[in-house]
C-alpha cells in the first residue's frame, strides 16, 4: 500500500511539474480559444441554450437595446403572452444591461420596428404583450439567449484574473483549469438546464474581485465585486469575506467602490422606471415560487424567520468564518490558497441554507474547487468524484425544452448513469490487474451504481430519484469538506506547538521545528 501511494505521489509531481511549464503568448491564447470553444460546443451539442427561466432578464435586454429604459422593468400585467414567456420575476440589473448593448451591437431585431413607446402604454403596462409579439415578429428570441453564450468568456476570463494574481497563469495549467471550468456539469448547466447567464457572469466579475485583492487593488476589488452584486446577489458572500480581511486602510476604500458600481448601475433603473425596479436590485429572482425539498424546505419555516435562514444566516455565517479565519491567520489570510479556499467556503454555505436545489447551483462551489486544485498544484481524486456525483446527481442535459430538445440528448440522459460508473468501473478493473487497487474508486463505483444506474429487471427508467434534502446533505457536506480542507491545514500548520510560550514578536503563533 505505501508503494503504491508512493508510485501515484510521483505520478502527481510529474504531472504538475508539466503542467507548469511557461505559456507562450500564442499557447496562452489557443488555451483561451479552446476553452471559450469547449464551453459553446458542449451546450450547442446538448441542444443549445434553453428557454427555461429566460424570460426574467429577456425583456429588460430588449428594452435596454432600443433605448427604452423606462421599461426595462414593467408592471406584470400579461394579455397575450404564453405562460412560458411570462417571467415570474425579474433578476437585476447589470446582466441586461450587459446583454442589452451587445444585442444594439449585434442589431439584433433590428429588421422589425420595436414598439413605440404609445404602444407599450402609460407606465410600460402593455409592455410584456408589446415586446412578445415583436420578438415572435422578429425571431429574436433564441438569437438574444445566445448572447448568454459570452456569460463563458467572463467567468473563464475571471479564472484566468486569479490565476495570474495566484502567479499560477501563463502556465500550463492556465489552459487547463480553464477547459475543466468550460466542460463542468454545474457550469454548462447554466446555459442547458435553465437559463441563467447572470450566475456565470456573477462569478466572472467575483473572480476578478478576488484577483484584484490577492494584488492589493482594494478599489478595483470594490469596482468588480459591486457589478457582481448587481448581477447576482450571491455574490455578497464573496464581498463579506473580502470586507473582513481587506487591510484596514484599505477597507473604506473597498466599501466605496462597491457602493460606487452598485449606485452607478442600479440608480439609473430606479429612477427611470419610477422604482419598479427596486424589487429586482434588493432581492433579484430570489423568493419566487419554488419546488423545495432541501433541509431548510422541510423545516416549514414561514415570514420573517424564512428569511432569516435563508439570506441573512448564510451571510452572517460568512461574516463570522472570516473573522475566525483573519484571527487564526493575520495577514497570511490573504495568501492565494487561504484566500480561494475561504471564498470557496462562504460560497457553499449558500447550498445549506437554500430552499431549492438545481444543478447550476453549485456552479460556484465546482469552480472554486477546481480553482482551489490549481493553486495548491495537487489534483485530488475527492474533488473528481464530487464533480462526478453532482453531474449524475442533478443531469445538466436538457429535458425537452422546445428550443434545445433533441431526441438523443434524451436517451442520452439514461444512459449517462451507465456510461459514467462503466468508465470508472474499467479503471478500477485495470488497476487490480495491474496491482493497483484503487479502493476509493471502487467504493465511490459501488454507491454510483447503486444511486444512479437502474437496471431492466427492476426498473425500466434509467434514473434512481433521492430525495433532495439526502442530496444536499451528501453533496454540500462533501463539498464544504473539500473546499475547506487547504483552509483548515493552514490554520493547523499555523498554530502553536503545545509547548509554546506564547506568540511571537509579530503577533503570529510560532511555528513547530521542522524535527
Amino acid at each position: 500500500m505505501t508503494s503504491e501511494t508512493s508510485r501515484l505521489d510521483q505520478a502527481a509531481r510529474r504531472g504538475w511539474t508539466w503542467l507548469n511549464r511557461p505559456l507562450r503568448p500564442l499557447e496562452a491564447l489557443a488555451g483561451w480559444l479552446l476553452a471559450i470553444a469547449a464551453f459553446v460546443g458542449v451546450v450547442a451539442l446538448f441542444g443549445g441554450v434553453t428557454e427555461g427561466d429566460a424570460a426574467v432578464g429577456i425583456y429588460s435586454t430588449w428594452a435596454i437595446a432600443h433605448g427604452q429604459l423606462a421599461c426595462a422593468y414593467p408592471p406584470a400585467v400579461y394579455y397575450h403572452v404564453p405562460p412560458v414567456a411570462r417571467p415570474y420575476t425579474s433578476i437585476t440589473p447589470f446582466y441586461p444591461l450587459f446583454s442589452g448593448l451587445f444585442a444594439a451591437l449585434f442589431r439584433i431585431g433590428h429588421a422589425v420596428a420595436f414598439p413605440t413607446t404609445a404602444q407599450l402604454g402609460a407606465h410600460c403596462t402593455n409592455a410584456y404583450d408589446a415586446m412578445y409579439r415583436w420578438s415572435v415578429a422578429s425571431s429574436s428570441a433564441l438569437r438574444t439567449m445566445r448572447l448568454g453564450y459570452l456569460s463563458g468568456a467572463v467567468v473563464l476570463g475571471g479564472v484566468v484574473a486569479l490565476l495570474r494574481a495566484a502567479d499560477r497563469g501563463r502556465r500550463l495549467v492556465e489552459p487547463v483549469t480553464m477547459l475543466a471550468v468550460a466542460t463542468a456539469a454545474p457550469v454548462v448547466a447554466c446555459l442547458l438546464e435553465f437559463y441563467h447567464p447572470q450566475d456565470l457572469v456573477a462569478m466572472g466579475l467575483s473572480l476578478a474581485a478576488l484577483a484584484a485583492a490577492l494584488r492589493g487593488r482594494w478599489v478595483w476589488a470594490g469596482l468588480f465585486i459591486g457589478l457582481a452584486i448587481t448581477t447576482h446577489q450571491y455574490a455578497l458572500l464573496v464581498a463579506a469575506p473580502l470586507l473582513v480581511v481587506a487591510p484596514p486602510a484599505r477597507r473604506w476604500w473597498f466599501v466605496g467602490a462597491t457602493a460606487l458600481a452598485g449606485i452607478a448601475v442600479d440608480l439609473p433603473f430606479l429612477i427611470a422606471t419610477s422604482g419598479r425596479a427596486f424589487r429586482a436590485v434588493v432581492i433579484g429572482s430570489g423568493f419566487t415560487p419554488s419546488l423545495g425539498g432541501t433541509v431548510l424546505w422541510e423545516l416549514r419555516l414561514h415570514g420573517p424567520v424564512f428569511f432569516l435562514a435563508t439570506r441573512v444566516a448564510p451571510l452572517a455565517a460568512a461574516l463570522v468564518l472570516a473573522w475566525w479565519v483573519r484571527e487564526r491567520l493575520g495577514e497570511r489570510v490573504l495568501e492565494p490558497l487561504a484566500l480561494v479556499s475561504l471564498v470557496g467556503v462562504s460560497l457553499a454555505l449558500r447550498l445549506v441554507f437554500e430552499e431549492n436545489l438545481w444543478g447550476y447551483y453549485f456552479m460556484a462551489l465546482a469552480v472554486m474547487l477546481i480553482l482551489v486544485e490549481s493553486v495548491s498544484g495537487r489534483l485530488r481524486a475527492g474533488v473528481i468524484a464530487w464533480l462526478l456525483t453532482v453531474t449524475l446527481a442533478f443531469d445538466p442535459l436538457p429535458a425537452g425544452f422546445q428550443t434545445n430538445s433533441k431526441i438523443w440528448v434524451i436517451y442520452a440522459r439514461l444512459d449517462l448513469p451507465k456510461i459514467v460508473v462503466g468508465i470508472v468501473a474499467l479503471y478500477v478493473v485495470i488497476g487490480f490487474v495491474r496491482r493497483q487497487r484503487h479502493w476509493f474508486w471502487l467504493a465511490w463505483t459501488v454507491f454510483a451504481a447503486f444511486a444512479f444506474v437502474r437496471y431492466p429487471v427492476l426498473d425500466t427508467f434509467a434514473r434512481h430519484q433521492w430525495p433532495i434534502w439526502l442530496w444536499q446533505l451528501l453533496l454540500v457536506s462533501s463539498g464544504l469538506a473539500l473546499v475547506a480542507t487547504p483552509l483548515w491545514q493552514r490554520i493547523r500548520a499555523q498554530a502553536p506547538p503545545a509547548d509554546a510560550s506564547g506568540p511571537s514578536e509579530n503577533g503570529l503563533a510560532s511555528q513547530p521545528s521542522a524535527a
